[in-house]
């Protein structure tokens, strides 16, 4: 099961979904690419080569297209979601016109929307050796290196790009994530605010402020935050857990019940509560919450009574198998 400290960082990551993508944003510099599986990088290499090599088939008696027709091609293809032959478009469209560096930007964010991060990185470098002072390349650098987990050098970059450009939320946005990994996360804080200052209602970064917050030990404000994000009306069911976590923190029990039921049924909400309260050092009542959740549904039993098994370990009576309701004195879940 994966804890909370662990998907932290792809909760943070998933929540960037949803923003244009490139044409959507005719090529803006805030266009925010989703995490990819980075396993799949040689699979979408390998389709990219196959659209690419029907395009230059022989037989075709099509005139070759100008690099301002490929360039608008790929934008029509990007926002098909046809991402692979967008590539070939916009790396034709290159290759016809090396000076055209709005489809340089273009290509790399068309790599880094599929995760094909070296490929984005290139581009991204070559980018800024042309333009050292374009702000979407060394974004560009920065998030592919944060994705890479390369923190020092995202930092660099990411700081880079919003010295040149602070009007950026995406930039700072991302800024906070490194400095999040980095366990830096009071200066995240500030950065994600001043993302804020920019964006207000940014449901992502409102959810990356509240995780910094919650980390940093502030329950209450991490609540706020989360909160902000659920109303500014993008709440997937991750949002809800960790509104859920915050609100156990603070022994908001029923809140946090409630929070967890909005993210999934009640079984696992009762065995989400459940993993909160073990997390927070009270298997007393973590135990009768994975009972509640057994109860339920006995075909959650494997996953809820592993983690009664744990509660119970907890508490030092796994060796009698003596019920959890019993070894704690009558309590209940919330």
């Amino acid at each position: 099961m994966m804890t909370w400290k662990q998907s932290r960082f792809q909760l943070r990551v998933g929540l960037l979904i949803g923003a244009c993508v490139v044409t959507g944003c005719a090529g803006s510099k805030d266009s925010t690419p989703p995490s990819f599986d980075v396993s799949e990088y040689r699979q979408m290499m390998e389709r990219q080569k196959g659209v690419q090599g029907s395009l230059e088939d022989p037989a075709s008696s099509a005139p070759e297209m100008t690099a301002e027709e490929r360039e608008r091609a790929g934008d029509a293809d990007a926002q098909r979601r046809n991402f692979p032959l967008a590539g070939v478009h916009y790396s034709k469209a290159l290759k016809a016109d090396p000076t055209r560096n709005s489809v340089r930007l273009k290509l790399g964010q068309i790599f880094l929307q599929q995760g094909m991060f070296e490929p984005a990185l290139t581009q991204f470098q070559e980018l800024r050796t042309r333009e050292p002072n374009s702000a979407p390349a060394h974004q560009g650098i920065g998030h592919v290196y944060l994705l890479q987990g390369k923190l020092r050098e995202a930092e660099e970059a990411l700081t880079k790009a919003v010295a040149l450009d602070p009007s950026s939320w995406l930039s700072s946005n991302l800024l906070g994530l490194a400095y999040d990994q980095e366990q830096r996360h009071a200066e995240a804080i500030t950065a994600y605010q001043a993302a804020l200052a920019l964006r207000p209602r940014e449901p992502g970064v409102l959810n990356n402020l509240g995780l910094a917050y919650a980390l940093s030990g502030n329950h209450e404000a991490a609540i706020q935050a989360y909160e902000q994000a659920a109303a500014a009306g993008s709440a997937p069911p991750k949002l809800y857990n960790n509104l859920g976590v915050a609100y156990a923190q603070r022994q908001r029990y029923g809140d946090a019940l409630d929070s967890f039921k909005k993210a999934a049924d009640e079984p696992r909400a009762y065995n989400n509560l459940g993993v909160a309260l073990l997390g927070m050092g009270n298997p007393k009542l973590a135990a009768a919450c994975f009972e509640k959740a057994i109860e339920l549904n006995p075909q959650f039993y494997e996953k809820a009574t592993e983690n009664l098994r744990q509660a119970r370990q907890a508490l030092g009576n796994s060796a009698n198998g003596t019920s959890a309701s019993g070894s704690t004195d009558s309590v209940s879940c919330p």
